[in-house]
């Protein structure tokens, strides 16, 4: 009779056993798949952090007279991995048509200029995504702005601006740019200030622009550059690249506190599953062991009945190894249908104790099942493989003739 078929029948003979090993199956099946898929869950979520956290290298001009030019920027935005970059530039200008907000009666020359500050894109890195700064009109520069203009309440109400409005710039030597307003914002301290304040410092004149008008405005130079990367990791080797494409003209310091702040917890889930799954598998392997050795026990005498009948030991192997097989292919679909089952309950008690707002999506995946299938083979192996140690090493003659003594 071939070895598979003693198997089934084996199976199928001591149905108390199989049940009993079945439920062991199932059981550790059960452990193992919920902390896969807790775990590829964190490795998703963090993933998705990574990319949302906005981790950066931000470079500081040290002397606003040696600025950082575009090709220096430019040649920033091209290192392996660095996603985006914010150009950020801070000049003075003199308005041609309208008036700055001043409450001073100096004739200084800064008494009728506007600041002016330029970005690539305001919503990731200015004082409106700190909120700093209310947007109360309009949007926000973003990198497909050109010419566009985000203004001051105050400064709008004061020169009768609107939405779609036009206001022109002057520079000390004599170029000029015409900006259309597309949004107005409040800084909450406009009333605060004192009345001997210069125009060019009041909150009120300043105007954000994106930077084809700062450009076209002023030239080269840009007194910080924001280097974003979706690989938090890297910001060591990615601060030390921008440096030596900067030298001495720019302080770099890397920013990651809020991928930090967001990935603790899941850094503290992680260990605790990690190691959640390694006694799981350990534990498993320990009692699976020892109920297959309990069993071999009492079946020594048929196994070595089998081996003095010219059967190799490797078919012995085969056929212990098939019938723990079978048992744990069984309970490893039922806990696949158990992890359907428990995939928001566990998301749930796992998200209880988390005060960061994050997001974990716990469900089934495919590479859950496959790496199931991968631990839990061992566990059958080794189990199988310790049950069968005292027959395979002994001598069919010796155990027949311990069995009948």
């Amino acid at each position: 009779m071939p070895f598979y078929q003693r198997s089934f029948l084996y199976l199928i003979r001591k149905r108390t056993k199989s049940i009993l090993l079945l439920l062991i199956f199932l059981l550790v099946n059960s452990m193992i798949l919920s902390t896969n898929m807790i775990l590829h869950a964190t490795e998703r979520t963090e993933a998705a952090m990574q990319e949302k956290t906005k981790a950066k290298v931000v470079c500081e001009v040290a002397d606003t007279a040696n600025m950082i030019t575009d090709k220096e920027a430019e040649k920033i935005e091209n290192l392996a991995n660095v996603t985006s970059v914010n150009r950020l530039g801070q000049q003075s200008a003199y308005l041609t048509d309208l008036s700055p907000v001043t409450a001073s009666d100096s004739t200084e020359q800064d008494n009728l200029k506007v600041s002016l500050q330029s970005f690539d894109d305001m919503e990731i890195d200015s004082p409106f995504e700190d909120q700093s700064y209310r947007l109360t009109d309009g949007g926000l520069i973003t990198p497909e702005t050109q010419y566009g203009a985000v203004v001051n309440a105050g400064f709008a109400d004061a020169n009768g601006l609107q939405l779609g409005g036009q206001l022109s710039f002057e520079t000390e030597s004599g170029k000029t740019v015409t900006v259309e307003v597309i949004g107005e914002y409040l800084a909450g301290n406009e009333s605060r200030q004192e009345k001997s304040t210069l125009a060019v410092y009041r909150v009120e004149n300043q105007i954000y622009i994106d930077n084809t008008a700062y450009l076209e405005l002023f030239g080269d130079g840009f007194y910080k550059v924001s280097a974003y990367t979706g690989q938090p990791d890297l910001l060591g080797s990615l601060s030390g690249e921008v440096q030596d494409i900067l030298r001495d003209k720019a302080e770099v310091t890397t920013s990651d506190a809020l991928y930090q702040q967001m990935k603790a917890p899941l850094t503290q889930i992680t260990r605790v599953v990690e190691l959640m799954r390694m006694l799981t598998f350990i534990t498993g392997t320990v009692i699976v062991s020892l109920l297959l050795c309990m069993w071999m026990r009492s079946r020594q005498k048929e196994m070595a009945v089998f081996l003095s009948m010219g059967e190799r030991k490797f078919t012995i192997f085969l056929q212990a190894l098939l019938e723990a097989a079978v048992l744990f292919l069984i309970a490893m679909t039922g806990a696949c249908a158990l992890g359907l089952l428990a995939a928001k309950a566990l998301q749930s008690i796992l998200l209880a104790s988390v005060t960061t707002d994050i997001s974990l999506d716990i469900s089934l995946q495919f590479a859950d099942i496959a790496l199931l299938l991968g631990i839990g083979s061992a566990v059958v192996v080794i189990a199988v493989l310790v049950s069968l140690v005292p027959v395979i090493r002994a001598n069919p003659k010796d155990i027949l003739s311990r069995m009948e003594g």
